[in-house]
């Protein structure tokens, strides 16, 4: 097993050189499991343990037919959920729905006198944001272009605004977010059982405790820049929102719709002989077609809301070239680690190791932590949630001890990475460099990392 262990260390190299390069991660990703797929032949490795292909005669043909059997199977499930999410996201920023979301989420917050309380509410009601606008760098061009001006305002130093922004999007627990999709997928639960049953009682309290963590950060790193003559960033900003469609007010029900139809229901169950097994899908077409509908009877211009569905399939598209494209990559990568015997190797090796539960945990995370960091976002949580759920399965403990973390990991720490694209927008608005607004954003995010970590523990439990 040394060749094929050296080849794995040679595939993921390539993956982080290419990175390290600015080369898109899906790109890099693809091409560090295709190098690996087309050299272990040669070590005798001609068959994949995910995919069945008819034999070409040519072995290195094969491994392309094992490559479009990911490409057909990830497209046809998870990836058409999360391709129909991002249809359904298009459709409703092009009705103006989005913008009345953030419309309403911040009218409260303009009304509060004491500056600081601003710190934690605005990062609260940011994560509600991100319900409706789940791209963290797109929710954070609408918050600098609408209410970074008003928490200037409020008294509120540039900084500490910017940083505040720059970690709205976090780890809202939510049935419409492609990473809860996938580590539901696979660790073979069901959506909504993993979202509100699991995530949601680590999420949450952690959301609470980070956003307390913030105002007292934020309060302090303002005194001590102040008492050194430190600069606290320009409020002259460079960033515009698209301008927002004349929508009502009450257009903000449509982005949390499928939510509440998969919430409710749940909710019911909990308490009565209620059922109503409706897929994520369903409920979210249902409500693209209420959106129309609505569109249809509030402008009277049918043909034109009716062509505006095309708003729906070009999101579909978006969704395929940024998540699903990501996931088949990520997949040929894993698939190639799986094909030459590493993940057999792993698991062989740990499963009789006393304490395996707890070095897998540790050391999940700390790669996830330190892929993130280096990626600037959660693209590396798509190739180890795909090696995570059997590496716990074959040493004996629940998967959701490793794929939760991972999940969280990858979302917290965007925001402590200089090449995330959420902290370069708002570095660029307030005219300050990524060092300047991690040191804010650091202290919160890591507070984050180690308490959903520690309640992970406890509450999934080996």
């Amino acid at each position: 097993m040394i060749l094929e262990f050296l080849l794995a260390i040679v595939g993921i190299g390539v993956v982080a050189f290419l990175i390290g390069k600015k080369v898109n991660a899906t790109v890099a990703l693809f091409t560090g499991g295709l190098l690996i797929m087309l050299v272990a032949p040669l070590l005798g490795h001609t068959a994949t343990g995910s995919y069945e292909i008819d034999p070409s005669g040519n072995m290195w043909l094969d491994q392309f037919g094992y490559i479009a059997g990911i490409l057909s199977k990830t497209t046809a499930g998870v990836g058409m959920i999360i391709m129909v999410l991002f249809g359904f996201s298009a459709y409703m920023s092009h009705i103006g729905a989005n913008q009345a979301v953030v419309t309403v989420l911040t009218r409260p917050l303009l009304k509060l006198k004491a500056k600081y309380l601003l710190v934690p509410l605005t990062f609260w009601i940011g994560n509600l944001m991100s319900l409706a606008v789940p791209s963290a760098s797109s929710l954070a061009v609408i918050l600098m272009a609408t209410l970074f001006p008003a928490l200037i305002g409020a008294g509120l130093t540039p900084l500490t605004a910017g940083a505040v922004i720059a970690t709205t999007a976090t780890i809202m627990p939510t049935p419409l977010g492609a990473d809860n999709v996938i580590a539901a997928e696979r660790l073979g639960l069901d959506l909504d059982h993993y979202v509100f049953g699991l995530h949601a009682m680590i999420s949450i309290p952690t959301l609470i405790g980070i956003g307390i963590v913030h105002y007292f950060w934020q309060k302090y790193m303002d005194k001590r820049a102040i008492a050194k003559g430190h600069d606290l960033g320009s409020s002259i900003l460079d960033v515009e929102a698209e301008e927002a469609p004349d929508a009502p007010l009450w257009y903000a029900i449509f982005p949390i719709l499928p939510l509440l139809l998969i919430f409710i229901p749940f909710i019911l169950e909990q308490f009565t002989s209620f059922e109503l097994n409706a897929g994520l899908i369903p409920v979210t077409l249902l409500s693209v077609v209420v959106a129309i509908i609505t569109e249809m009877i509030r402008k009277g211009k049918a043909v034109d809301c009716l062509n505006d569905l095309m708003i729906f399939f070009r999101g579909m598209g978006t969704g395929f070239g940024a998540v699903v494209a990501l996931v088949v990559a990520a997949n040929v990568l894993v698939e190639a680690i799986i094909q030459i015997g590493i993940i057999d190797s792993l698991t062989d090796a740990v499963s009789g190791i006393d304490g395996a539960a707890l070095l897998l945990f540790l050391a999940f995370a700390g790669v996830m932590l330190l892929l993130a960091l280096l990626t600037g976002g959660v693209a590396p949580f798509y190739s180890l949630v795909e090696i995570a759920p059997p590496v716990a399965a074959a040493s004996g403990f629940n998967g959701a001890l490793l794929t939760l973390p991972l999940q969280f990991i990858g979302n917290l720490a965007r925001a402590m990475s200089p090449v995330a694209a959420v902290v370069l927008i708002v570095c660029s608005a307030i005219k300050t460099n990524p060092i300047q607004l991690i040191a804010r954003t650091a202290v919160p995010m890591a507070f984050g990392i180690v308490m959903s970590m520690i309640m992970t523990w406890f509450v999934v439990g080996v």
